[in-house]
This record gives C-alpha cells, sequence and structure tokens, in this order.
C-alpha cells in the first residue's frame, strides 16, 4: 500500500500523551514518597545523651520542677534567738526588769523597783527565756528568745548568729569586745531598740546608729504598749527578711 494510503499504513505515535502520562504517575509516585516521610519535612534530632535525665530549665528564679527552688536555704541554728540588753545602772531595761517588760507581764518596772520582789527579777549574768507569738501574717507560730546582758563573755563565735536584738543604752562603749563591736556593723546585723524614760534626752550618737527608739514613763503605763508593740513589730519584720531560720522552725 502507498504512505498516503487509506487504511494499511503504519499508525503515527501520539508522543504528546505518551510524555502527559508520565508526568502524572512522577508525580503520583512523588506525592506518595514525601507522604511516607511525613510531608517532607526534616524530623528534629533525638536529644544528644549529655541533655538527657536533666532538670528542666529555672527561668527567671522559678522551675517548672515540683518543689524546685532558686533560693538558697538559711543554714539551721540551734538555739533560741537572743535579745541582749543593757547591764548598765543607768539603762531603763536590763536583766533585772527586762523578763517583766518583754514577757507576759508586758509591764515595765523601774529597776528600783523590781529589784523589791525577788521572784519576779531577773539577775545580771543570767538567762531569761520568754515565749512570744509572732503575728498571724508571719505565720503565728510561738518562739522562745532567751534574754541576756554581757555578750562579751558569754556568747561563743558561732553563737553571734543567734542575737536578733540588740537594746542599747546610747554609748557605743557598751559594745567593746564583742564580736560586731562598730554600731554601724552591729545593727546592720541586728534590730537595735532603744528604751528612753519620757522626759529624757536621747544620746546624741542613736541618730547616726540604725537604732528605733522608745519611750516609757516611770509612773504612767499606758506608754508601755505603744513601746513594746514598737519593739515587737521591729524585731519580727527584722527577722522575718534576715533571720528566717528562726521563724521558719
Amino acid at each position: 500500500a502507498s504512505p498516503g494510503g487509506g487504511g494499511g499504513g503504519v499508525k503515527k505515535r501520539d508522543f504528546a500523551r505518551v510524555l502527559e502520562i508520565y508526568h502524572e504517575v512522577t508525580t503520583a509516585e512523588e506525592r506518595a514518597r514525601r507522604s511516607s516521610s511525613g510531608g517532607g519535612r526534616k524530623r528534629p534530632p533525638p536529644p544528644s545523651s549529655s541533655h538527657r535525665g536533666k532538670s528542666p530549665r529555672t527561668i527567671s528564679g522559678t522551675s517548672s520542677a515540683p518543689g524546685a527552688s532558686s533560693a538558697k536555704p538559711s543554714a539551721a541554728i540551734d538555739g533560741n534567738p537572743i535579745i541582749v540588753v543593757p547591764n548598765a545602772m543607768t539603762s531603763a531595761i536590763t536583766m533585772i526588769n527586762a523578763g517583766l517588760f518583754l514577757g507576759k507581764d508586758a509591764v515595765y518596772v523601774p529597776r528600783d523597783q523590781a529589784m523589791r520582789d525577788p521572784d519576779t527579777a531577773g539577775k545580771r549574768g543570767g538567762t531569761i527565756t520568754i515565749s512570744r507569738r509572732l503575728a498571724s501574717r508571719l505565720g503565728g507560730a510561738e518562739i522562745a528568745y532567751d534574754i541576756i546582758d554581757n555578750p562579751a563573755t558569754r556568747l561563743k563565735k558561732e553563737e553571734w548568729a543567734r542575737v536578733v536584738a540588740v537594746i542599747c543604752q546610747g554609748a557605743a562603749w557598751q559594745f567593746k569586745g564583742w564580736r560586731y563591736s562598730e554600731p554601724v556593723d552591729l545593727f546592720s546585723r541586728t534590730f537595735g531598740f532603744y528604751v528612753g524614760l519620757e522626759g529624757a534626752i536621747v544620746p546624741n550618737e542613736l541618730s547616726r546608729w540604725n537604732v528605733k527608739i522608745g519611750r516609757v514613763s516611770r509612773d504612767r503605763r499606758g506608754s508601755d504598749n505603744v513601746c513594746l508593740a514598737s519593739f515587737w513589730n521591729g524585731l519580727e519584720e527584722f527577722m522575718a527578711v534576715h533571720k528566717q531560720e528562726f521563724i521558719k522552725k
């Protein structure tokens, strides 16, 4: 048959259609491959062995781990917190009447009157232990305090960590021989308080020390509670910041 003849010649192949089918097949295969490999996204590598078992990181001072804390816990201290009072006869508060003033009686008794009752008066060089309940905002726990005088001969070096308050008499020589004999240093480590009689001149040195001032009357007891509230509120606030180990016992 002739090349241009009607039905007996060789048919032409449609290569355009072949290419179209080829592209459809390869596209389908590529889609299947991507689907089986997670959509073509690269999987993150497993954590290295150096990071396994580590606790969660701490951010801004907090941790996601239960009970974790970035704050360094206060070291435990054996013994009651200590309040130091003057041993000078001219001071309004001494061992003779400190127990009556700071204890459950909560009343100021002048030294000469307190000495008439040996059953209630304290003794120089001894220790008076009182109990006081913290304010409810600080937990309300009951704390026992030891009251002493002359800590230079009474306290060992490590026991100075127990001193939480110093009632001063207004003269720097009171601190001679103490572990912290400089008033500025002493009252940065302890709560300083001065008890003066109404109408009496306040010593000039107190203006340079970090000391709160309270006043009592020799005859009128109405000012006792005001002075005591100033002392205990100031001491508890100081302990809440600087002596937390005693509050958390």
